[in-house]
């Protein structure tokens, strides 16, 4: 999208004249409105429609004990129907109200959860267990496809990291298998690499950022807690192969340079890839050479940092805002948690949160002032 630098550009170059400079800024000025009225309907109809379902649910179970079991099952069914079905009608019958159907729909999907743990509920089955998250995602994951909707695909990324932190916590033996992190870290890079697939094909691509943006934020939270000393890193001799898999699967995508010229996004997906192969490495010289828990801090630390240069870098270059977001705000934690462990021994108390603050603030007025001049860069000084 051109911006009215540009058009003053073509303007003193003489590719076009007053009028078409004044009617070209008029359109311009005309597109950012109504572009942000539609950014105001999406986000005014999806709260207005999870208070409804929130209403509904707090008006259930305000009157547990006063309702009998079929007319709560009923209640909760009907509601998540009904909700389903007028998003339908609104987004598909009617065609007036696109993005009000959307948000309907949308919610149904949050419904279809709350109605599973509260009928769970009903008939004393153990609500707290992976099972019921599982059968929700697989309630939900066919509508990413039948509406091409990009926030169910978040949502069913968010509930798969749910739904492996209960199974994790439910079976004993994972743990003697893999850590929580490693589990993290190689489903978030599985999770990313899903997005990575959904960009090649125009058909489900809208699914390609929700994936990627849920893979990358377990990644990065997984890496992050790698950064900590939290007990001598022991890995399963199973786990390097488990990287090893993705990051080979994942370059196999991105080498072939049709593939690759379908992706705008490639220098990200390469990084992650990389550290697939990183880990599987240094699981591999962990188990066979093992180092002390500081050389292995000290080298998360740089594999983390690196990372997170490789995806500012990525997000610059593809004009990518959530990508540099993204980098940002784990910079400014990955530094927060190394001032903590630097400096919480060596300052008085007082002087220890005073600097920290200040060094914390003047950090995050840097990164947001320099978001903000990316952000109106890319999006054409809207």
């Amino acid at each position: 999208m051109f911006d009215e630098d540009l058009i003053l550009k073509w303007l003193d170059e003489g590719t076009i004249d007053h009028a078409q400079a004044e009617k070209m800024k008029e359109d311009l000025a005309g597109y950012k409105r109504e572009r942000r009225s539609k950014k105001q309907i999406v986000a005014f109809s999806t709260i207005g429609a999870v208070l409804i379902g929130l209403g509904a649910i707090l008006f259930v179970a305000s009157n547990w004990e006063k309702i009998g079991s079929m007319v709560k099952v009923l209640l909760l069914v009907g509601t998540t129907v009904g909700v389903h079905y007028a998003g339908y009608r609104l987004k598909y019958e009617q065609q007036k109200y696109f993005r009000l159907g959307s948000a309907l729909i949308f919610l149904s999907t949050l419904l279809f959860g709350a109605s599973l743990f509260l009928i769970a509920q009903i008939y004393n089955i153990n609500a707290n267990n992976s099972t019921l998250v599982l059968i929700w995602i697989l309630g939900v994951f066919p509508l990413i496809y039948g509406y091409r909707s990009a926030p169910i695909a978040g949502l069913c990324s968010l509930l798969f990291y749910l739904w492996v932190s209960l199974l994790y916590r439910e079976s004993p033996d994972l743990d003697k298998l893999i850590s929580i992190w490693d589990l993290y870290l190689i489903s978030g890079i599985s999770i990313y690499f899903l997005g990575v697939l959904h960009g090649l094909e125009e058909e489900v691509k809208h699914a390609e950022t929700p994936f990627k943006f849920m893979g990358l934020q377990a990644a990065l939270f997984a890496l992050f807690a790698h950064t900590f000393k939290l007990g001598e890193y022991q890995p399963d001799k199973i786990i390097p192969f488990i990287y090893a898999i993705p990051g080979i699967i994942f370059l196999a995508v991105l080498l072939p340079k049709s593939l690759r010229e379908k992706l705008k996004s490639f220098q990200a997906d390469l990084s992650i890839s990389i550290v697939a192969l990183l880990m599987a490495g240094i699981t591999l010289t962990t188990i066979y050479i093992p180092a002390s828990e500081e050389t292995y801090m000290v080298l998360f630390n740089i594999i983390f940092l690196g990372l997170l240069t490789l995806l500012l870098y990525a997000g610059y270059s593809t004009e990518n805002i959530w990508i540099i977001n993204t980098s940002m705000f784990w910079f400014v934690l990955i530094i927060f948690a190394r001032y903590f462990d630097f400096f919480w021994e060596l300052l008085p108390r007082s002087l220890f949160f005073m600097l920290g603050g200040l060094v914390l603030l003047v950090i995050s007025l840097v990164l947001e002032r320099k978001r903000r001049e990316l952000k109106v860069q890319f999006s054409g000084g809207e």
